[in-house]
């Protein structure tokens, strides 16, 4: 192991010489550009900490070599810090590093810095958080003494195009950038023989054509002072830039001929790493283990350095090894579904600038991304084998929108589309059950993730520990409900992922106490709050602009939030809604007996929006933001207790006229007995009205002293909810509680007639259970006219039509009753023959 060691730290070292960067003269070929005479008068407060004087690219296509020459001011120590240090790249697979100067021109002298500073070289991976390794090499030089208003020129020439272009050239020059450039100059040198397609973007210069003694010559010499500023939040592609895109390919079937033998590989069979049973498993199954396994068994880790960067590994060696890069597991996932006679061929895509690709003159180097098409059943799909913990058969994969790539096939000659990813979407349901006023409350939450979103909380819950998962969705919550803690770590379920790829949470928590009090007041409440709703319409603020501005992928969200309470609660039920271009949002709220709901919904209808729509995007969205929330109050000042006059009056004017009417009636209402025998005692179906009977002036007493009827707040509370029509509502409130002491007393009344069996019993029960549905059916109707939502009602209802149904027939009409019921007032029992029927 040691001597294993010591070899690899040799060979490492002896691979760094060998690429040793080194100094030399400007090639013969190059032109050289001379520092601007007006070197003093090239710059201003709004240039920042540096401003470039010129920026000068040269690349021969014969020599395979590229030339690059900066020329920079320092207006600050800013700029000091910035340009200090000169950094250059390369593959030393195929590339070597020459530096021809580097030199700091102060007050018109000259200072040579290139002779006596020593230029570092070391490995440094810059996508090793992506898990590539390209192999390259970084030269650094590191300038003494540079001091503000300093110039400081520096030129190299990096030797060696990638084998694999085969004398192919393709990019992409610029003739503007973010910051002001005094000169830019590009400079293309090629054979006679073979012409450079060119094409102009946003009015870019035309490249003046020379034929010299080197070959064909493009040139481009143009001012940079014209700079581009970009808005914030711009699509990542989106470029307005003065360019040019150059190419030596005519069209897309070259850059195929070129890249597509790279992916060939032995057509042997290679072992099935997947368990199949040909009874059960249908084409499509197989196809989503194959893809699966890619996904999740094959590691994503890549060695691009030199002709690796596009060229795959064989998917045996692939397999044997459990990982690649996108290329690797490409070719691999394709040569298996091959194996199994699907068509499928991997397809190059950029992940940048995919929106525009198609308008770039074809070139094999830009693309920066490799996944698969196949075709099944005659339909043609797309998968990135680089994406692990997916979800979904083949109606639910998800692809990024990648939007153009070229499929790596013989037949083909153009780039295909590749289809918008489907919606993703997030439904939340909330339960906060509130124990008492002033009390704690329990607060559960089921959250079901779609498509991609299903996808990222699938890796989220695999890459992340239990304990550090519930650490963060408490201190998430926390903001809103400061004293939450965790009544049970946060669950998950997964089993929807083979067919529509849904990934379910669950949490539970405890906030102890739930309530806050009301500054200045004696008044307590708490607050529910859309958390993720806020966080997805948080959108970044812009000044009035022209670019376009990034909405993010369309997605679906919706969030049903039930509270239930300790007693009922006044509230307003409404649905408000807010639309715009790219957006369409709503807000329900509703109330069942004590729960309270409250149904939040928004989805997005665009991925950008044209500038001009900016502002009133923003404004829309901030009107979201405002009403987000929804507040629960409750008035706990020192006052207690304020009895409602009005409730009273009613109360104690009802009670008399209804003791008055009973009194009469149960003097006065005789009526003769139908049988003359000796009654019988109260027995058989008898007892179960009975004991419904008996139970009746107990319920109403209840309903009167839960519902606040003598409450004074209870006559504002529909006004203060905002109903339209409160006026009405407490007229109804009123006959309510009319109804109820009437029938309370009438109730008692009845109970006595019933239990000394008098005649009038019967007739009196009958109107009872009449009485009972009429009173539910007036409330069930006003209730509903105004829009209130009570599901008792339905019970209510439910109850007194059975009650009707079953017992004013029987009353009626059964024998039992008629032979029970024979007494009358002051006579124990009478025979028909001497009792005189007085009219009530």
């Amino acid at each position: 192991m040691r001597i294993t060691t010591i070899f690899i730290i040799t060979l490492f070292f002896y691979t760094l010489n060998a690429q040793e960067t080194k100094k030399t003269t400007i090639p013969d070929w190059v032109v050289n550009n001379k520092v601007p005479a007006n070197i003093n008068s090239t710059s201003n407060k709004e240039d920042g900490a540096y401003t470039y004087l010129l920026i000068d690219f040269q690349d021969n296509l014969i020599n395979e070599e590229q030339y690059a020459h900066y020329i920079v001011k320092v207006l600050n120590s800013q700029g000091i810090s910035e340009m200090s240090d000169i950094s250059v790249s390369f593959d030393p697979a195929f590339q070597t590093l020459r530096f021809h100067s580097a030199k700091i021109i102060r007050k018109g002298e000259t200072i040579n810095k290139l002779s006596n500073t020593r230029i570092n070289t070391f490995q440094r991976e810059t996508n090793l958080e992506r898990s590539l390794y390209d192999g390259s090499l970084t030269s650094v030089l590191n300038l003494t003494d540079v001091r503000e208003g300093d110039i400081i020129e520096y030129s190299y020439t990096i030797k060696g195009f990638n084998p694999v272009n085969k004398g192919n050239y393709s990019g992409i020059l610029y003739q503007q950038y973010s910051l002001p450039v005094h000169r830019i100059y590009s400079r293309l040198v090629t054979n006679r023989k073979n012409d450079i397609n060119y094409k102009l973007f946003y009015n870019a210069k035309e490249p003046e054509i020379i034929n010299s003694e080197l070959g064909k010559e493009y040139i481009w010499n143009t001012s940079g002072l014209e700079n581009v500023v970009y808005d914030v939040n711009v699509p990542h592609w989106y470029d307005t830039q003065k360019r040019i895109s150059v190419s030596t390919f005519d069209d897309w079937k070259e850059v195929v001929n070129l890249i597509e033998p790279l992916y060939s590989f032995s057509k042997n069979k290679i072992d099935l790493p997947i368990s199949i049973n040909k009874e059960l498993d249908s084409k499509q199954d197989i196809i989503i283990k194959l893809i699966r396994f890619v996904q999740d068994e094959i590691r994503y880790l890549g060695f691009e350095a030199g002709i690796g960067a596009y060229k795959p590994n064989k998917p045996d060696i692939v397999l044997s090894r459990r990982y690649g890069d996108c290329k690797d597991k490409s070719l691999l996932l394709s040569s298996l579904l091959q194996n199994e006679d699907i068509e499928a061929y991997p397809i190059l895509v950029n992940t940048q600038v995919n929106k525009n690709l198609n308008e770039l003159l074809p070139g094999h180097n830009i693309f920066n991304h490799c996944i698969v098409y196949f075709k099944h059943e005659g339909k043609g799909y797309f998968i990135d084998p680089t994406i692990s913990n997916q979800g979904g058969d083949l109606y639910h994969l998800s692809t990024p929108d990648y939007n153009f790539g070229l499929v790596l096939n013989s037949k083909s000659k153009n780039l295909i589309t590749i289809p918008k990813p489907k919606r993703p979407s997030l439904r939340i349901v909330e339960d906060i059950v509130v124990d008492s006023i002033g009390g704690n409350a329990t607060f559960s939450v089921k959250t079901e993730y779609f498509g991609s979103r299903a996808d990222f909380m699938r890796s989220y819950f695999k890459n992340n520990t239990e304990k550090s998962i519930n650490k963060e969705y408490l201190n998430f919550y926390s903001s809103l409900y400061p004293t939450i803690m965790s009544m049970d770590i946060i669950s998950f379920e997964d089993n929807a992922r083979p067919w529509e790829n849904i990934f379910t949470t669950h949490e539970s928590y405890l906030i102890e106490p739930l309530w806050s009090p009301i500054q200045n007041t004696d008044g307590i409440y708490f607050e529910t709050y859309p958390l993720i709703l806020e966080n997805l319409v948080n959108y970044t603020k812009s000044a009035k602009r022209e670019m376009p501005y990034y909405v993010g992928t369309p997605y679906s969200f919706e969030q049903l939030t039930r509270i239930t309470l300790p007693e009922p609660w006044l509230i307003k039920e409404e649905t408000k809604t807010i639309e715009d271009d790219a957006f369409q949002y709503s807000k329900q709220i509703r109330k069942s007996g004590n729960i309270v709901s409250l149904n939040y919904k928004y989805k997005t209808r665009k991925e950008v929006i044209d500038g001009n729509a900016v502002s009133t995007f923003l404004s829309k969205n901030n009107e979201v933001r405002q009403q987000l929330g929804f507040q629960f109050t409750y008035d706990n000042s020192s006052d207690g207790f304020n009895l409602s006059w009005i409730s009273l009056l009613i109360t104690l004017t009802t009670f008399i006229a209804s003791i008055f009417l009973a009194i009469k009636l149960y003097k006065k209402h005789n009526p003769k007995p139908e049988n003359v025998n000796k009654p019988k005692s109260i027995g058989g179906w008898l007892i179960l009205p009975a004991i419904g009977l008996v139970l009746t002036p107990f319920n109403l007493i209840f309903q009167l002293f839960s519902s606040d009827y003598f409450h004074k707040d209870i006559w504002y509370g529909f006004q203060a909810a905002g109903y339209k029509n409160s006026e009405m509502l407490n007229i109804y409130i009123g006959f309510e509680l009319f109804a109820n002491i009437s029938f309370l007393v009438f109730t008692i009344l009845l109970i006595i007639l019933f239990f000394k069996k008098r005649t009038n019993s019967p007739i009196l029960m009958v109107y009872f259970y009449g009485t009972n549905l009429g009173l539910i059916l007036i409330g069930s109707f006003i209730i509903n006219q105004f829009g209130i939502d009570d599901s008792t009602l339905v019970k209510d209802l439910f109850g007194g039509i059975i009650g009707a149904v079953i017992w004013i027939p029987y009353f009626m009409n059964s024998t039992r009753v008629k032979d029970t019921f024979v007494t009358t007032y002051k006579n124990k029992y009478e025979t028909v023959s001497n009792i005189k029927e007085k009219p009530f």
